[in-house]
């Protein structure tokens, strides 16, 4: 069929004239100031004619290159107009690339539909998704594991994790094909799947996202992406991870390729998210990963923390034992309230919150002795902190107290009869 047709970063144009196919190949649309230039490779039956980069707003440059096609095949001998082909195709490449995404009335967008999960209840689906954490936690391992859930459509309830199968790109800044591919194996090695390889796309990667992004996205959709898994988000964006412009680039790169992502990053030295607030911005579902500070000789406990998310509510924390032997690597799904990691990474506000969601109802004069054993500490050192987050659980009826007892809503059917302290 005639016409321009988008595929992956580029498109293709097509026309037919005098009984031969005119087929052109473009790639990397720029737009600066003053122009508009593209890489256009073009053939005619299949054959390769023609491959510049040429300047589809300047007449000059247009003349230039219809004038080299029709030198290579005359229009006398062949029957095509040049200047004719050129002169349409320009026109609507500059057309396609200028229009962007369609517009939409939001009187008719479905309001009814709830947020969608590729990893329930972790990673939004269609979404950029974040875990950060200080180095050696556990982030890529997590991201690995996901992955192979996703590539193999492995179903493990008791991982407490609902995944939709697709196929996973890993784009991979810090190491080699050789280690993701080992781990990859150990993982499903661990889960119990043997005899298959591996789906998963794997790509080594050394530009700026922002530089590469077409690439990607034309990777994304040779392969039928569904997941993109970034490792890591320092290297990815090519500059200072503090500096708005690296980022803003970066996540940029990200909603042009499209899809499901997972961004891994790092901690700064007061142990938050490192970046631009813009990081923070963008994340889409944000989880910060923490390991207990003891570990065994071949385990270690991981936690996941929700930190920030949009369109739906915040996630209870997830935890999970990682164990390393014999070539295999296993998930087995923790309670976080039974690692050493919450001490560490939960405040008296977030304890609280656990305790009584989890163990309720419970006394509210024990609350405190309670979150102290967790954090270690007097509890009259977190007495005042504690009261103050009950307070503010109940002002926002999070949970509910009666006879000085507290816990959630669900829990208690009274609830009903109007009977509890909100």
């Amino acid at each position: 069929m005639d016409g321009l047709e988008r595929v992956g970063s580029g498109y293709i144009f097509r026309q037919s004239v005098a009984g031969h196919q005119i087929e052109a190949r473009i790639k990397g649309v720029k737009e600066t100031s003053t122009s508009v230039k593209a890489m256009i490779a073009l053939s005619v039956d299949g054959r390769g004619i023609h491959r510049s980069i040429p300047s589809l707003t300047s007449v000059s440059g247009l003349d230039g290159y219809w004038k080299k096609l029709a030198r290579r095949m005359p229009t006398a001998d062949w029957g095509i107009d040049w200047e004719a082909v050129v002169e349409l195709m320009a026109g609507q490449i500059i057309d396609a690339h200028s229009t962007g995404e369609d517009e939409v009335v939001l009187g008719e967008v479905d309001l009814s539909a709830e947020a969608k999960w590729a990893v329930a209840p972790m990673l939004l689906a269609e979404q950029p998704n974040i875990i950060y954490g200080p180095g050696g936690s556990g982030k890529s391992m997590i991201a690995l594991w996901v992955a192979v859930l996703m590539d193999t459509g492995h179903v493990d309830t008791t991982h407490g994790l609902s995944v939709v199968p697709g196929r996973v790109l890993y784009l991979d800044w810090e190491t080699d094909e050789q280690e993701i591919a080992g781990r990859a194996e150990s993982l499903q090695q661990g889960l119990g799947i043997t005899g298959d390889r591996s789906n998963i796309v794997y790509r080594r990667c050394t530009l700026p996202l922002a530089n590469d992004a077409d690439h990607v996205k034309d990777l994304v959709e040779k392969h039928k992406i569904d997941f993109v898994i970034a490792d890591s988000l320092g290297l990815a964006c090519g500059g200072a991870l503090d500096e708005a412009e690296g980022v803003l680039s970066y996540f940029s790169a990200l909603r042009w390729i499209g899809g499901t992502s997972l961004t891994l990053s790092h901690t700064n030295k007061e142990g938050k998210l490192f970046g631009s607030v813009y990081t923070t911005n963008s994340g889409r579902s944000i989880w910060e990963i923490q390991k207990s500070s003891t570990e065994g000789d071949n385990h270690m406990d991981v936690g996941l923390f929700h930190r920030k998310v949009n369109n739906t509510a915040h996630q209870q924390p997830l935890a999970f034992r990682l164990s390393f032997e014999d070539e295999m690597v296993t998930f087995e799904s923790k309670d976080p309230m039974d690692t050493e990691v919450v001490s560490d990474t939960l405040s008296a506000s977030e304890l609280v919150y656990q305790i009584v969601s989890r163990e309720g109802p419970v006394p509210r004069s024990e609350i405190a002795d309670r979150v102290a054993a967790y954090m270690d500490r007097p509890a009259e050192k977190v007495a005042g902190s504690v009261a103050t987050a009950i307070s503010r659980h109940l002002k926002a009826a999070r949970i509910v107290e009666l006879d000085g007892e507290l816990a959630i809503q669900a829990l208690f059917k009274e609830l009903e009869d109007g009977e509890w302290t909100l």
